[in-house]
């Protein structure tokens, strides 16, 4: 009996065949391979090739042939595992290669392991070309794993490509359920009988051995060339994909990855589809919609996909094909945008790196400049200094430059209550919030010190209320990217969700997400870009709401976002914005002076702190009094001291909606849109609070307020009631709980 059984779809394939046979009968363990080509009714010479190869190996090849083709790899793929007798299979391209011993790599890690599948790793290459420049590298796990079956794994890998050509299969798993590819397709065969294996695999081995060359866009390859077949498959390939998710996903999910299909890979190949098809095609795209159900469709987390099935839905077809466009040019600014920027911190880099590393390492300038550069000096120095042992710390952080935060109101938790006696909080030394929380017995560590370093690297936990890349791995802009602390990361969130951030939250790995209400929990969880299960992502509330208390101040506090692309603008350009026309505008209106003067109260402008640098543009009366965000001493108090809350998409609304205190969102038309608010649940706005979205509006909404001594009306409150998870003011326990819970499982899983 062979271990390995090889099987091979070949249509057309004459001129590579022989490369991808070759690579085959290399391969150290090949005595051990049962290869099956299948010809699907070539017209070329891949018959004959195979025919000679099966005279060459006769006790190796065994091949199948159909007189007439099937349009598609999953008849002869299928014809294959009819025939298969090996103890595992492996699915091949004949129009690829192996890489170097890459199936034998697989076979030993599957014996070794003895998994249900074990996944590698394939190197994207021109035609006829070697690994050596590879075009792109596909998918490493961050840590390989062997034999899992978590949720968060089979999450993971419901994001990646199809993984069956760089991939081992155990064959009586896919005899035990019947498991075959759909053969009336032409593409995403491979997708729907791959999900369903992995899914139903209680053992899944991922390595980052590339063991495959996959050929990109081959002259002459089915989907190389995109014909109208490919969507008039798109039901039966729907209603598979449905079938194969659906024995462990939920409908969320489901219908996630469905839409997800239909944006990344369906509407793309329109661009290249005969330009008199492609109303067809769309209106086949919608049928298939249809077919699986709108109303499913729409359950989708992600807003994009949403927009998509809703033009869909109405037939709307140019407005989609315009709305599909503006996302994949808004995506290819904003990483333009982005290489611009890494562009310009290269040009400061030589002269920032000399002073940061004599600052915190003490490295002499004769040293920063010596022969071989300063990048492999500093990053050896990097190593020796970060390299430790566990210190048991726990480490708490807010903004670099600002604390009031979850992580402060966490900290603060832990060290009345005496919960661990190893604890610090890190913010800047010149922080005007540094002295305060010295003077309140904080056990303070200088930012980007190498107390720091040393401490955050080797520490047990780390509960930040941000997770960008200064904040979790402040040695990273220093050359040190590839250093991996020892903590466990717990994100406290800054506040509650309501647009779309996987594309940046989903690419950390935490030990604890929290979450603050069921309907950001869900969308959380069934996105699948966010890449979290039931065991990091927790029900816990915010930090920082078990402080709050509700107070009668003498203000109104307006507290619009930050706008990504004012972040960097000049003084000019931010004065020309309609953010800074329309919110100066709104605190001058003569109406709004006078009910503010008739309620009692005034005007408090506090900036976000990405853009607080232009605070001074806006004009203070004794109407509006404008507050530098670092001046704010406390959140908490600002807040709770706040009679009702003006802004657009700020986060910390919650907190006021918390308190079941009005907030009016002004969510006036941008030709510019700051990407985090694209995709906000205004409909969430609407139902809390009160949305309006031009100027005359929301003057009315600020008045009406302040006629009602600014009381939420009864159905806002009963919103909130049932929108927060917790109003008990335990959501500081509960996340300590949950971390340690946590922890306790993970180490009774290792043992």
């Amino acid at each position: 009996m062979f271990k390995v059984s090889i099987i091979l779809a070949c249509y057309n394939v004459d001129a590579f065949i022989e490369d991808a046979f070759e690579s085959i009968v290399r391969q150290s363990a090949f005595a051990q391979f049962e290869v099956i080509p299948v010809n699907d009714g070539s017209k070329d010479r891949t018959w004959e090739i195979i025919q000679e190869y099966q005279k060459r190996y006769p006790d190796n090849f065994f091949p199948i042939s159909f007189d007439e083709g099937s349009g598609g790899p999953g008849r002869p793929r299928n014809a294959g595992l009819e025939r298969a007798t090996g103890e595992y299979v492996i699915f091949m391209d004949p129009d690829d290669r192996i890489y170097k011993d890459g199936y034998s790599t697989l076979l030993k890690a599957m014996e070794k392991h003895r998994s249900d599948v074990v996944i590698a790793t394939r190197y994207g290459v021109k035609e006829k070309t070697d690994g050596k420049n590879p075009v792109w590298v596909d998918w490493m796990a961050e840590k390989p794993y062997v034999n899992q079956n978590s949720y968060e794994i089979k999450l993971d890998l419901l994001s990646q490509r199809p993984v069956i050509l760089k991939t081992i299969y155990r064959r009586d798993l896919i005899e035990r359920y019947g498991l075959r590819f759909l053969e009336s397709v032409s593409s995403s065969e491979d997708e729907i009988f791959d999900k369903k294996y992995l899914l139903l695999s209680e053992k899944i081995t991922k390595i980052n051995d590339v063991v495959y060359l996959y050929t990109v866009a081959r002259t002459g390859s089915i989907t190389s060339k995109i014909r109208i077949k490919v969507y008039e498959d798109l039901v039966p390939i729907f209603a598979g994909l449905d079938d194969a998710l659906s024995v462990y996903f939920n409908e969320a999910i489901v219908a996630y990855r469905v839409a997800a299909l239909l944006r990344t890979f369906y509407l793309p190949k329109l661009l290249l589809l005969d330009p008199g098809l492609t109303d067809r095609a769309l209106e086949l795209c919608r049928e298939a919609c249809e077919s699986f159900g709108f109303d499913r469709l729409l359950l989708t987390a992600n807003a994009t996909d949403r927009r998509i099935v809703e033009l869909l839905r109405d037939r709307q077809y140019s407005q989609l094909m315009l709305f599909f466009m503006n996302q994949r040019t808004g995506a290819a600014n904003r990483r333009n945008r982005a290489q611009a920027k890494r562009l310009k911190e290269m040009e400061r880099r030589p002269v920032q790196l000399a002073l940061k590393a004599s600052n915190l390492v003490g490295l002499s300038r004769r040293a920063v400049r010596e022969e071989g550069g300063l990048g492999k000096l500093w990053t050896t120095r990097i190593r020796k200094n970060l390299a430790g042992v566990a210190n048991g710390y726990w480490v708490f952080m807010d903004r670099r430059e600002k604390a009031a935060d979850n992580g402060e109101a966490l900290y603060r938790y832990v060290r009345d209550n005496r919960l661990h006696d190893k604890i610090a909080f890190v913010i800047r030394r010149d922080s005007p919030d540094y002295d305060r929380l010295a003077a309140d017995g904080f056990n303070l560590v200088a930012y980007n010190s190498l107390e720091h370093w040393r401490l955050h690297f080797n520490c047990e936990y780390f509960f930040a209320s941000h997770v960008d890349d200064v904040i979790i791995k402040p040695w990273a802009s220093y050359g040190a990217s590839d250093l991996k602390p020892r903590y466990k990361l717990v994100f406290l969130q800054h506040g509650i969700i309501r647009s779309d951030l996987s594309g940046w939250l989903g690419a950390k790995k935490y030990h604890l997400f929290c979450a603050s209400a069921e309907r950001e929990y869900n969308g959380l969880i069934n996105n699948v870009r966010y890449n979290l299960g039931p065991d990091r992502l927790k029900l816990t509330g915010l930090a920082r709401h078990d402080l709050l208390e509700a107070k009668d101040g003498d203000y109104v506090l307006v507290s619009p976002t930050w706008r990504s692309f004012l972040s960097d603008a000049t003084e000019a350009e931010f004065r020309d914005s309609e953010f800074f026309r329309s919110w100066h505008r709104l605190i001058h209106d003569s109406r709004v002076s006078a009910a503010m003067s008739a309620a009692g109260v005034r005007l408090k402008l506090v900036l976000h702190s990405s853009i607080s640098q232009f605070a001074h543009c806006f004009d203070e009366d004794q109407h509006v009094e404008v507050v530098p965000f670092s001046q704010v001493p406390s959140f908490a108090e600002l807040l709770s001291s706040a009679r009702m809350m003006i802004t657009d998409y700020s986060s910390i609304s919650f907190d006021m909606l918390y308190l079941r205190r009005p907030v009016v969102y002004f969510t006036f038309p941008e030709l510019q849109k700051h990407s985090t608010n694209t995709g906000a649940d205004l409909g969430l706005y609407e139902e809390l609070g009160t949305r309006v979205e031009d100027h005359e509006a929301a003057v009315a909404a600020v008045v009406a307020a302040a006629e009602r001594g600014f009381r939420s009306a009864e159905e806002k409150v009963r919103a909130a009631d049932g929108f927060f998870a917790y109003g008990d003011r335990q959501n500081r326990k509960r996340i300590i709980d949950a971390v340690l819970e946590r922890t306790a499982v993970l180490e009774r899983t290792a043992k």
